[in-house]
C-alpha cells in the first residue's frame, strides 16, 4: 500500500520507529516538520540534534504549499497516517487527499480533550492507551483501535557492559508529581540505583549494566519503556497499568515481568535481585513475547491490515475530495 505518513521528525519517537517498520512492508512517503534547536533545547534533547533528519517532504513556514510542491506528479496514497509526536503543526494532507485518514495518538493520558477534538478529523483512530478506547469510540462513532507501543529489536536489544549495578532507569525524573523521583530515591537507599536520560543505542548500552530495569508510569500510561526494557532481556519492575495484563503475564511462576505498587516496590526489587536465575528466566520470557508480538513491525502490519479493509469499504464513501459517510465498526 502507498502510505503518506506525517509526523514531526524526532529520532526517539514512535513516529520514527513506525516509519522504519512501515518502509519494510509498504511504500511510504513522509511529510512534516523536523524538530529544530529551539524545540530540542526546550525539551533538553540537544544530544539528539545530529540525528534529526528532514522528511521526504519537509514542512517549513507554509505546510500546505510545502506539501503541494513536494508531492510527486500523479501521487495518490491509499491512506494517510498522522502519528502524534508532541509538536503541533497544520495537517495539510487532510484537505488535499480523498483517501481514508488515520491518526495514531500516543499521550492521550495527558491530552485527552485535545486528542478527542483532533480525532474528529480522522476516519480511523489508533490509540496507544487502552483506557480511552471505549470513551473515544462512543464519542466519535467511528473505528477506534487499541494499538500499544512497541520496541525496535535492532535498537532495544541485550547489550554487554563491563559495569554492573542493581537497578537502572532511563528517562526524566522531573515530572511535576515527583512520584518517580521519590520511588527512585526509596530504591537508592537500599540498592545501587543509576539513571540517565539517554535514548536509542546509548540507552541500551547504559541499561546493559543493570541487573534489573525500573519503570514508572505517568498517569497510568502503558509507555514505550515497558516494551523497550523487555526487549533488552532484563527483568522489569513496572507498575500495573491498563492493558499491561492483556499483553503480558504479570502473575505466577510464568510471569513475563514484575509489577509493583508503592507498598511492594522495595520488596519486589529485592526479590528480583535475590532470585537471580528466576529473574533471568522471567526476563527471557518477556523478551521472547516482545519479539513474537510487540515490535513496531507488528504494529505496522496491524495498521496496514486495518487500513486495507477500510480502503475496501471506503469505495463510494470518498469521492471528489469529500467524505459522504462515516464508518461504524470494522
Amino acid at each position: 500500500m502507498k502510505v503518506l505518513l506525517s509526523y514531526t521528525s524526532l529520532p526517539h519517537t514512535t513516529g520514527m520507529y513506525l516509519e522504519k517498520a512501515l518502509r519494510s512492508c509498504s511504500d511510504v512517503l513522509t511529510c512534516g516538520p523536523a524538530a529544530d534547536e529551539f524545540c530540542l533545547s526546550r525539551w533538553d534533547l540537544m544530544d539528539l540534534l545530529p540525528k534529526v533528519r528532514q522528511q521526504d517532504i519537509p514542512f517549513f513556514s507554509h505546510p500546505y504549499m510545502d506539501l503541494v510542491r513536494g508531492i510527486p506528479p500523479g501521487y495518490r496514497p491509499d491512506f494517510c497516517l498522522f502519528v502524534e509526536t508532541g509538536v503541533h503543526y497544520p495537517l495539510a494532507f487532510l484537505e488535499l487527499f480523498s483517501c481514508p485518514k488515520a491518526c495514531y495518538l500516543i499521550d492521550t493520558h495527558l491530552h485527552k480533550e485535545s486528542h478527542l477534538a483532533l480525532a474528529r478529523s480522522f476516519d480511523v483512530i489508533f490509540l496507544a492507551q487502552k483506557a480511552y478506547v471505549e470513551e473515544f469510540s462512543a464519542a466519535l462513532g467511528r473505528p477506534v483501535i487499541w494499538l500499544p507501543l512497541a520496541a525496535d529489536p535492532e535498537i532495544h536489544k541485550p547489550c554487554h557492559s563491563e559495569e554492573s549495578f542493581d537497578i537502572g532507569f532511563c528517562g526524566s525524573i522531573t515530572h511535576p508529581s515527583q512520584i518517580r523521583s521519590r520511588r527512585l530515591k526509596r530504591l537508592a537507599l537500599r540498592f545501587d540505583v543509576r539513571f540517565k536520560r539517554v535514548f536509542l543505542e546509548e540507552m541500551s548500552a547504559f541499561l546493559g549494566g543493570a541487573r534489573v530495569l525500573f519503570n514508572d508510569a505517568v498517569s497510568d500510561d502503558l509507555n514505550m519503556r515497558v516494551f523497550e526494557s523487555l526487549a533488552m532481556g532484563k527483568p522489569l519492575l513496572t507498575p500495573d497499568v491498563p492493558g499491561l495484563s492483556d499483553l503480558f503475564s504479570i502473575n505466577g511462576k510464568d510471569a513475563d515481568l514484575c509489577v509493583y505498587n508503592d507498598e511492594t516496590l522495595v520488596p519486589q526489587a529485592r526479590l528480583l535481585l535475590e532470585r537471580g536465575q528466576d529473574s533471568l528466566s522471567m526476563a527471557a520470557r518477556g523478551r521472547e513475547k516482545v519479539l513474537f508480538a510487540h515490535t513496531y513491525r507488528h504494529r505496522a502490519k496491524r495498521i496496514l491490515s486495518v487500513m486495507e479493509e477500510i480502503s475496501r469499504e471506503a469505495s463510494g464513501i470518498f469521492s471528489g475530495g469529500k467524505r459522504h459517510g462515516s464508518y461504524s465498526d470494522l
